[in-house]
């Protein structure tokens, strides 16, 4: 795995303590677009960093890469989110959260099937490799050759 920035991601990290601190003590309805980016940007690292020691994603993208991948996920699903569904579930925070968090999954996902190596597999057929659990060991030996 490639090395990120330290002074850059130590600057990430107190941007988005002094960000969060300031949206505390309102609803999700009341949250404009950015402030719901922002809001979930944790959201994001996490998942990132999840995604970055797995295996799937060993060596071919860095730390930022896949935080920067989760970034974009993360605002073209809030552009995406059907407030109607949302404010009709009984858990609100629960629902927004699953939902952003497909989203995130699917782009970073999507980053490291696109950076992988030079032979392209479909993304149909990759979804399809993965839900399969009889298959583990040849999709990581392809996954590991490549």
């Amino acid at each position: 795995m490639k090395k990120y920035n330290i002074q850059n991601y130590i600057r990430y990290k107190e941007d988005l303590k002094t960000s969060i601190c300031n949206l505390e003590g309102k609803f999700y309805d009341e949250y404009t677009r950015n402030e719901l980016i922002v809001k979930f940007m944790p959201l994001v690292e996490n998942l990132a960093r999840k995604f970055s020691t797995t295996q799937q994603a060993s060596g071919v993208l860095s730390i930022n890469d896949l935080i920067q991948e989760g970034n974009s996920g993360l605002i073209k699903a809030v552009d995406k989110i059907d407030w109607l569904m949302i404010d009709e579930s009984p858990d609100v925070e629960k629902t927004l959260k699953s939902f952003l968090s497909k989203r995130i999954k699917g782009a970073i996902r999507r980053a490291i099937d696109i950076n992988r190596g030079d032979i392209k597999i479909p993304e149909h057929k990759l979804n399809e490799i993965r839900k399969n659990p009889e298959d583990d060991k040849m999709v990581s030996l392809f996954f590991n050759s490549i």
